[in-house]
């Protein structure tokens, strides 16, 4: 028998314990008032002259059915009641779970995190906070963050950033903000607003130290900027390349077959690969090699400018790189805008990063025609 079974026994008989003592009571009374002998000819005597008794006998049978109901009743409520406990137990384990995994996130996460209340307060930070601010979790707690890691004029843009939290939106931003000695980092902001059950808690702002970054990139654009500078005066005729498709090429056809015989034996081939080659720049010493107007003018005429003669030079370029070359050296003819045929020496060259994809290759030319000639003569 369960619990609910016995609840509903116990209360069953409970009511019929109480529903028989007002038949006993009734007759007591009665036997009282009439000064008879308890008998049965008495109680019947007593019932035919008092119709109520009849009705207060059928007391124990009406509260037997009805207690026993509200027993039914009371063990549903009580196994209600205790299926509930154990929902609102264990979501509060669970909350409790979360609420300590977001604490170990938070405080072995690399970027500095800061908890907020929904009036931007300081409810927390973690280690890496105080690493990059310099402010300890008992100097900030309670305190207005904005006003405490944005200089003064930064302020409006924090306070800008805190609001757009607040309702509901989470919030990027690359800006600088205050250490505790006054010094300014630059950092990327996130600003993510906390929902718990549909309502939002509080806020959580990350901060990402990206001064080593800035300053790389800016070390990486000057040195693009020299690069280009160099490019450009360069007395030499230089080409900047994208290989990229022909390396796709030459992937898929070296998967059944050995590339190299492939290149050695199909001129159709190699045309496909010229024809696939992209160039990117060029500098003003190609332009005025080339006797070309502009930039455009050379930048989709290589099939034009390599001759007939120049199809084998080109295979072994492409079989240097094939087999692993980073670095091409020949002799090479070609032909200008205006139809002369120049003699080159041509040095191909793939810089570092970029052995997989061949997107960039880089191409010098040095005209050697006069020499050439007067090898020819000799």
């Amino acid at each position: 028998m369960d619990t609910k079974q016995r609840k509903i026994l116990s209360s069953a008989i409970y009511g019929f314990i109480l529903g028989s003592f007002f038949p006993l009571i009734s007759i007591i009374y009665e036997l009282g008032q009439s000064g008879l002998k308890f008998s049965f000819s008495t109680l019947w005597a007593l019932h035919a002259n008092q119709p109520l008794l009849f009705i207060i006998d059928l007391f124990p049978l009406i509260f037997t059915p009805f207690f026993a109901l509200v027993g039914d009743q009371t063990a549903r409520h009580e196994e209600t009641t205790s299926q509930l406990d154990e929902q609102l137990k264990g979501k509060a384990a669970q909350l409790q779970n979360e609420h300590y995994f977001l604490e170990a996130l938070i405080n072995s996460s690399f970027f500095a995190v800061v908890r907020l209340d929904n009036d931007h307060m300081i409810i927390s930070s973690n280690p890496a906070f105080e690493e990059l601010f310099g402010y300890t979790n008992e100097e900030i707690r309670g305190k207005y963050l904005d006003n405490l890691i944005a200089s003064d004029d930064l302020l409006k843009e924090a306070s800008a950033i805190s609001q757009l939290v607040a309702t509901g939106n989470i919030t990027r931003k690359v800006s600088q903000r205050m250490r505790k000695d006054g010094s300014l980092v630059d950092v990327e902001i996130v600003g993510v607003p906390v929902f718990v059950g549909g309502e939002q808690i509080g806020i959580l702002g990350l901060y990402h130290n990206i001064s080593q970054r800035l300053e790389t990139e800016q070390k990486l654009r000057e040195s693009e900027g020299r690069f280009k500078s160099l490019f450009n005066e360069s007395p030499i005729s230089l080409w900047e390349e994208d290989f990229s498709e022909v390396k796709k090429v030459l992937d898929k056809i070296a998967e059944n077959e050995d590339v190299v015989k492939r290149l050695n034996s199909d001129d159709d081939l190699v045309n496909q690969c010229i024809k696939l080659i992209k160039i990117l720049d060029v500098n003003q010493a190609t332009l005025d090699l080339y006797n070309a107007k502009s930039k455009p003018d050379l930048l989709d005429s290589l099939p034009k400018i390599l001759v007939k003669e120049s199809i084998n030079e080109f295979r072994k370029e492409l079989i240097s790189l094939a087999t692993g070359k980073n670095y091409h050296e020949c002799e090479i003819k070609q032909k200008k805008s205006s139809g002369e045929i120049i003699d080159g020496l041509l040095r191909l060259s793939m810089p570092p990063g970029y052995e997989e994809t061949w997107e960039r290759v880089y191409i010098s030319i040095i005209d050697i025609t006069d020499r050439k000639q007067t090898e020819e003569k000799l």
